[in-house]
């Protein structure tokens, strides 16, 4: 279960709806699915990097590496934050346009096929179905405006030739990097005094792997040089720093 089940969550809201009540940052993720080319995790896929990020907030910095040889591949990851409670009052934006071969998915956890999405793997819909405008404090909105429980999905395809991998980079932060974002935003309702945003971006980059770069001639007649010039400077060194 992802979350607590809507008859739960009108109780929960009322708890908040007497009186505003000013809460700390309560980002958290609430779940993951992870699609690499094929084989899902809803937990983070073997040889990812998390050094650089919290798996309790959500926040920080996640890279992978892949590299199973020449091919096309895909590589779709969704998240599920919650960013302060109650959680279904969170609305997505789209800022930018993505890079070729990127793809992307804002909609509601439940109430879309986002998740779907990301198990059926491949290029996203390209779509925000969860573009919010009205409050859904209450849990009394009703319509294709309110408010819902964000999620955001992002996918990259590419093509590796012999001896390339894929460096993936997936970053979530509350300071917007700039470029290509997946926006979630809680606004200001009787829990929340300040809106709080997140800001999700990510890359995949094809890069050689297990070749040593050649250099080129005259950098080697440099290289071949350097060596000799060196030693007969040190001597020179030595014999004047004598006398």
């Amino acid at each position: 279960m992802r979350k607590l089940t809507t008859a739960l969550l009108g109780l929960f809201v009322l708890c908040f709806a007497t009186a505003p009540i000013a809460l700390a940052d309560s980002t958290s993720i609430q779940s993951v699915l992870f699609n690499v080319n094929g084989a899902q995790s809803t937990t983070y896929p073997a040889g990812a990097n998390l050094g650089g990020f919290d798996q309790t907030t959500g926040l920080g910095t996640i890279t992978f590496t892949y590299n199973p040889g020449p091919g096309t591949y895909f590589f779709d990851v969704f998240l599920d934050h919650s960013l302060n409670v109650p959680f279904f009052n969170e609305f997505g934006t789209v800022n930018g346009a993505p890079a070729a071969g990127q793809s992307y998915e804002i909609g509601d956890s439940f109430a879309s096929s986002i998740f779907t999405d990301v198990q059926a793997g491949g290029a996203l819909a390209n779509t925000n179905t969860l573009p919010g405008t009205l409050s859904n404090f209450d849990l009394l909105c009703a319509g294709a405006t309110c408010n819902g429980d964000l999620a955001m999905a992002m996918g990259f395809a590419f093509t590796l030739g012999a001896n390339e991998q894929e460096l993936i980079t997936l970053a979530v932060s509350h300071t917007n990097p700039g470029g290509f974002t997946l926006q979630g935003t809680h606004p200001v309702d009787a829990a929340t005094p300040t809106a709080l945003d997140i800001f999700f971006s990510g890359s995949a980059v094809t890069q050689a792997i297990g070749v040593a770069p050649v250099p080129e001639p005259s950098s080697l007649i440099l290289l071949l040089g350097s060596a000799p010039f060196a030693l007969v400077f040190k001597k020179l060194r030595s014999k004047f720093s004598t006398t």
